[in-house]
């Protein structure tokens, strides 16, 4: 949230990351969306230091979040631990019942959308992209109350978060010309999907998402995947 003053975390926050994983995406956009001081480190995937794997995270996966002499991993964990550290942030609802729909949420999209995703991004099957507006029909329900965000907040919460960096890159696609044009299209004006396509350019106009996403370097990656693949 732009309009808070930065927050100064009780211990130094360290956030080891790489810039094409969406993954470590969740933790980075939490961070930037509360206005929390921290240091982002990147890592090369590719070619992981060895001071990485020996000093931080043996595992070598990224979001690996270090909190004073403290090492906390895995996505979901990483990205919840910032909300509740962090409560003037409001990333996380109160009431029990609610943070439990929000991550109902988060998980319902990575049930539909998430293979729809993977299909077009990591197995980079461009034939793929139609396939979303099923997985949008069964995720729609769990959306109702996004006005403009989960619960109606009108800053991005923890269900967007985690939902958000696989969001941004499935856009990504369908605007790269990667994927037929007609599934943007119908996406972007179809009545149908009005509510869906509105709750994500919203989400795209935050603050975590403009300070965090590099759609440059991750079409990049996309393209260079392709080609290594032989589809471009």
């Amino acid at each position: 949230m732009s309009s808070l003053k930065t927050l100064i975390p009780p211990k130094p926050i360290k956030l080891y990351s790489c810039v094409i994983c969406p993954w470590a995406a969740r933790t980075w956009i939490a961070l930037t969306q509360a206005n929390v001081e921290f240091e982002c480190i990147e890592i090369d995937l590719k070619n992981k230091p060895e001071w990485f794997l020996k000093e931080v995270n043996p595992g070598g996966k990224v979001p690996t979040l270090k909190y004073g002499d403290d090492i906390i991993i895995e996505s979901a964990i990483t990205t919840e631990f910032v909300a509740d550290l962090f409560p003037e942030a409001k990333l996380i609802p109160d009431d029990p019942f609610l943070r439990a729909q929000s991550r109902l949420m988060a998980d319902r999209f990575m049930e539909y959308l998430f293979p729809v995703y993977r299909e077009l991004c990591l197995a980079c099957n461009v034939d793929a992209g139609a396939n979303v507006f099923g997985a949008i029909d069964k995720f729609l329900p769990y959306l109702k109350d996004a006005k403009p965000f989960f619960g109606g907040s009108d800053h991005l919460t923890l269900a967007e978060i985690l939902i958000a960096p696989f969001l941004s890159r499935l856009y990504m696609v369908l605007e790269s010309g990667l994927v037929s044009g007609e599934t943007l299209e119908t996406l972007t004006s179809d009545p149908k999907y009005e509510y869906f396509n509105t709750w994500a350019q919203n989400i795209f106009a935050t603050p975590g998402l403009k300070g965090t996403f590099d759609k440059t370097a991750n079409l990049n990656w996309m393209k260079e995947r392709l080609a290594s693949l032989g589809k471009l």
